[in-house]
């Protein structure tokens, strides 16, 4: 906290008008999206253009979305964001920037519960956070890696406690509404009986006492510019 403030006061520098200054300032570095949800920087400066399949899935999302048919050609311009505050104090973050760390200095805060009134729960691991305008409102995103259904007969036998999946293809990427984000979950790979891991499949672990956090308005630290 004292590092941002730090920075924040450096950027005034001398301006004609200091708080103006900082109030944008402080709003490059944070997106307050209403409801408890606050998008976090990192961020890009400008837009950039996302190839591969993350371009075709957010082509074929705007596509839906616009019921505007775009060119196969077409490649998606935008601002990637890092990290977004939840209304439970979680910061879930993103591989984007979580893969470009050492492995020291990795949070591993990327897997998150979505509850969507429509899909149910599900859980993904979040690429990154975006902003559209949809019908001239400004709106918030994240592009995900969805894990697999759990597998029915571990989950029956633990009373629905132990949900096992495994991470899907790139091709499965989808878009979600980053207000259907729950919260951030833990995914452990998952043993096989002599104790080795079985392959990509993993389990999900929640937060122990998280609504009680929640309800006394702790929230987590951000040591992060």
């Amino acid at each position: 906290m004292e590092r941002t403030i730090g920075n924040l006061r450096e950027e005034l520098k001398q301006h004609s008008d200091p708080y103006a200054n900082l109030s944008q300032r402080a709003s490059r570095r944070a997106q307050d999206l209403g409801d408890g949800f606050v998008l976090l920087r990192a961020k890009d400066e400008y837009n950039q253009k996302i190839y591969g399949e993350s371009g075709n899935v957010i082509r074929e999302w705007l596509e839906d979305v616009t019921e505007v048919i775009y060119s196969e050609h077409f490649v998606p311009s935008l601002q990637r964001w890092a990290r977004l505050r939840l209304p439970n104090g979680q910061i879930a973050r993103c591989a984007w920037k979580e893969k470009q760390k050492a492995l020291n200095k990795v949070r591993i805060s990327r897997n998150v519960c979505i509850i969507d009134p429509n899909e149910g729960k599900s859980y993904a691991e979040v690429q990154f956070f975006f902003q559209a305008k949809l019908a001239d409102n400004l709106e918030s995103f994240a592009l995900v890696l969805p894990y697999c259904p759990p597998e029915q007969e571990l989950l029956e036998a633990s009373s629905n406690t132990l949900y096992v999946c495994a991470p899907l293809g790139a091709e499965s990427m989808q878009v979600v509404n980053s207000k259907t984000i729950s919260s951030v979950v833990g995914m452990v790979p998952f043993p096989t009986v002599d104790g080795k891991q079985d392959g990509e499949r993993v389990f999900v672990v929640h937060k122990m006492g998280l609504e009680v956090e929640s309800n006394r308005g702790v929230k987590e630290e951000d040591n992060e510019t």
